[in-house]
């Protein structure tokens, strides 16, 4: 699945967030859309790969974003 053919596992059932953006999705998903296309991706190696070199390169992202906050929080700028 390339980046042209994105389907949509998550139907939106309500409003996205609220007052203050911490709110859940509120979503359903689609098991035998997903399944299916699970598994495409556990069939075709390549297609793994490209899935799980994704997901690193998103976790690393995350990490590097949670450790920017870690830092603002652990500042000595208030002395």
């Amino acid at each position: 699945m390339d980046s042209n053919q994105q389907k949509t596992f998550f139907t939106f059932d309500g409003d996205v967030g609220g007052t203050a953006g911490y709110a859940g999705v509120s979503a359903t998903s689609d098991a035998s859309i997903v399944a299916k296309t699970a598994s495409k991706y556990l069939n075709d190696s390549l297609l793994l790969n490209q899935l799980t070199e994704h997901v690193y390169k998103l976790l690393l992202k995350d990490l590097r974003s949670q450790r920017e906050r870690l830092g603002n929080y652990n500042s000595q700028r208030w002395l």
